[in-house]
């Protein structure tokens, strides 16, 4: 139809797209279109059938009888990123094959499409069938595009992944050098340089690392040999020289100070007593804590003896620490206090500790020094130092962690199955260690929640050793092994994580959670004491296998664990019953621990090595001894008396059965109490603990026979006062002829002791009477 002025003209077609033009939005014409990507809610970005396609680069397929129909956001509802080059002179080269790839796959899209909407027809016409055809064409050519972008594309370099650009983490590198060990982290600058360095050899490599000049790859190939032989030998020389005076000159500038034992070598027992003393380690803690590869250590241990001018220093150290351990297992040490090793081994625990953080620190950053590391923390714990505020399981695991043990030894490649083995052990042992002292502090644990190192296999030491080339696969869990116990830990450490972070974290406490804890703790307790129990029907006959130290030490750690998580409850549950689970649990547990203690019977049967190890340890270790076993017994039975004096009848069935059932619980106090006064006649200046329980059958007596509390009390804590001055004095006078220094004969207890006559409301041990502790527990 024409119009008075000519022909009418058609109105242009839209090239909006059609969210666009509703919004009234100026569209830029890409696929999806800017404004609709940025939109805050999803747009489905799409353009008329009929209209032209929009800008893709000028592409356009068409079809006889058949309308342009441009690629939309249905079949790619983002288009991916730019792509970056991640290597020096890939730019180009990506540039070239990036491009047409992407505007290949929108028009094999668009070709599919149409493709799709023909199949209704069961012949398609000649013009289809090209379609068809040109289908196909630009399949393999998609294809072929493809493969030659992965061939450019080096592993690791760059993937795709929904759409998004992603790369992979760095690989984490072990640098190794001059007997130092170093977890090469992804923030460390050698990750920014190796490529740039690819061009050195291995010497120049090895030779600037001593520099601290490190450099990851190295030229390999017969030319590099031929071309850098003289360069090589002149740089070797020029390294060597550099080396030397950088060690004349770090050894002018540091600071000389006294060693704490100048000749440790003198100090080392016969050879006879250092065989008894490693013996009692070996049987004890090293199968429970492994740290040592038992016969590699026999290998040093025999060399120390034939050619001590050849062992390293670091066996120096490893070997003082056991045997400092060793000392409280030794059959010499008959009273468990006092003996030729007392002075010997505090010496021996303070050397290991100067050779860790004095002068020598820069050389301990090794697996040696993680040894020494872990012998030291449980040392300083068997030779009654304690703990110590600076080298804490806190500062052991920081050391693991900067050595790589956290990550899986199969990451390092450069690694021996042997190292990869020892590396795995040493950090279950870590975990062991750092869980036990976070318990005992009740401070939180700073282990990651998710490190990715397997557990230690269930080998015996005989089955691998440096010259391996393979470990042989893990034996079955219900086999006894060197490292049976360790395996068996592993299995519960991520719940006793759990556990610590709940019992070190502020505020409320979730009974819930602590009933679903205890319920895996007390299954764990379960699960160890039906392996030990199995283990040595099975071995009896071979004198291998667990014994009788192993199965109460690792029950009584367990156990602990129960303690801790429901002691809030515990208490709270003398109010409120609803929390009356958690008295029982407590008290079970508690009373397990304590009835290790009859195996201690001072002064006339032999003693155990478990009972050995509780009178000289601290902390955790002290066992059956402890106050934290004590104060939950005593807690118990003070709980029951008050019950029974809350409600007032006359004496029935009931207070009989209430009755022999707490008899149990008194007994074992008092047996506990009667053996606390044997540690101190032989020396022992702890009168803590001692005084804190007479007190508390103090008051169990006197409130079983409606006594004042207060002036019973009184009078029982006086008496023993006295008592153990007494006995302090006779035993010191028996070490070194006189009394304690300082000390004349004869004077008073009370004025000895720093004690005038106070009044009861300064011992605050009643839990009845309800004053503070600690004014009681600061006398001692």
């Amino acid at each position: 139809m024409a119009g008075e002025d000519g022909p009418r003209k058609r109105r242009r077609p839209a090239q909006s797209c059609e969210q666009c033009r509703q919004r009234k939005v100026r569209c830029d014409r890409n696929v999806p279109c800017g404004p609709c990507t940025r939109a805050r809610s999803d747009l489905h970005c799409s353009y008329r059938d009929k209209s032209p396609s929009p800008n893709s680069n000028g592409i356009e397929i068409t079809t006889p009888g058949t309308a342009q129909r441009p690629v939309t956001a249905a079949f790619n509802p983002r288009p991916p990123n730019p792509l970056t080059p991640t290597d020096i002179g890939d730019t180009d080269l990506q540039s070239k094959v990036e491009i047409p790839l992407r505007d290949i796959r929108y028009r094999l899209q668009s070709l599919e499409d149409r493709l799709t909407a023909l199949t209704k027809n069961s012949q398609p016409p000649w013009d289809d069938r090209r379609l068809e055809q040109a289908l196909h064409d630009l399949t393999e050519k998609t294809q072929s595009i493809e493969r030659k972008l992965g061939a450019t594309q080096k592993p690791g370099d760059q993937t795709h992944e929904n759409g998004y650009l992603t790369v992979k983490d760095i690989p984490r590198r072990l640098h190794v050098a001059a007997g130092k060990t170093k977890l090469l982290g992804p923030t460390h600058w050698i990750h920014k340089v190796d490529k740039v360095w690819h061009s050195l050899s291995d010497l120049l490599m090895r030779e600037l690392n001593e520099l601290q000049l490190q450099v990851v790859e190295s030229l390999s190939g017969r030319e590099s040999e031929a071309s850098f032989k003289e360069l090589k030998a002149d740089l070797t020389k020029v390294v060597k020289e550099c080396r030397g005076l950088r060690k004349s000159i770090k050894s002018h500038r540091s600071v000389t100070v006294d060693e704490p034992v100048p000749d440790l070598r003198s100090t080392i027992p016969p050879k006879a007593v250092c065989d008894e003393l490693v013996q009692g380690y070996l049987r004890t803690f090293e199968l429970i804590y492994r740290v040592v590869h038992i016969p590699v250590f026999w290998e040093g241990y025999t060399m120390f003896w034939t050619e001590p001018q050849l062992s390293p220093t670091s066996f120096l150290m490893k070997l003082i620490l056991i045997l400092t351990i060793g000392t409280a297992f030794h059959e010499d040490n008959i009273n468990g206090i006092n003996n030729q090793f007392t002075h010997l081994k505090q010496k021996w625990v303070y050397a290991a500790q100067w050779w860790l953080t004095g002068p020598s620190a820069e050389t301990t950053a090794s697996l040696e020094g993680l040894q020494v590391f872990c012998l030291l923390l449980t040392a300083r714990k068997v030779s009654g130092l304690g703990t110590s505020h600076v080298l804490s399981a806190n500062s052991l695991v920081e050391m693991a962690m900067r050595l790589g043990l956290h990550i899986d030894p199969s990451k390092f490649p450069n690694l021996s199955p042997y190292e990869c083995e020892m590396r795995v052990r040493l950090w279950a042992t870590v975990l062991e260690l750092a869980l036990q002292s976070s318990l005992e502090s009740g401070l939180p644990c700073r282990l990651p929640l998710e490190f990715g190192t397997r557990p230690p296999f269930n080998l015996d030491d005989h089955d691998i050793n440096p010259n391996t080339s393979q470990i042989p696969s893990s034996k079955p869990s219900e086999q006894w092994t060197d490292a049976s116990f360790l395996s068996l830990l592993q299995e519960s450490v991520k719940l006793r994580m759990e556990v610590i972070q709940l019992i070190s974290s502020l505020g409320e406490k979730s009974y819930q959670r602590a009933l679903k804890f205890s319920a895996d703790m007390r299954l764990a307790c379960r699960r160890l004491t039906n392996f030990a129990q199995s283990c040595t029907a099975s071995l009896h006959r071979q004198g291998t296998g667990p014994t009788d130290f192993h199965k109460q030490f690792l029950d009584m750690e367990l156990r602990r664990y129960i303690l801790a998580l429901h002691a809030p409850f515990t208490v709270q549950a003398r109010k409120d019953p609803r929390f009356y689970y958690s008295r029982k649990v407590s008290l079970e547990s508690a009373m397990a621990i304590a009835s290790y203690a009859y195996n201690l019977d001072l002064p006339s049967n032999p003693l155990d090595d478990f009972s050995r190890m509780t009178l000289v340890a601290t902390g955790s270790f002290k066992g059956p001894l402890g106050l934290d076993i004590i104060s939950v017994l005593g807690l118990e039975v003070v709980t029951q008396l008050e019950e029974e004096s809350s409600v007032e009848s006359l004496l029935g069935p009931e207070d009989e059965i209430a009755k022999v059932a707490r008899t149990p619980i008194i007994r074992t106090l008092e047996h506990i109490l009667n053996q606390l006064l044997q540690i101190i006649s032989f020396g022992s200046p702890s009168l803590k603990r001692y005084n804190f329980l007479a007190a508390i059958l103090a008051q169990i007596r006197a409130m079983e026979s409606n006594q004042c509390v207060k002036r019973v009390v009184y009078e029982t804590v006086k008496s023993g006062l006295q008592e153990c001055y007494a006995l302090l004095q006779s035993s010191t006078a028996g070490l070194t002829g006189s009394t304690i220094p300082g000390m004349p004969n004869g004077t008073a207890v009370e004025n000895t002791l720093g004690l005038p006559d106070p009044t009861l409301a300064e011992f605050g041990f009643q839990p009845v009477v309800g004053l503070p502790v600690e004014e009681f527990l600061d006398i001692f």
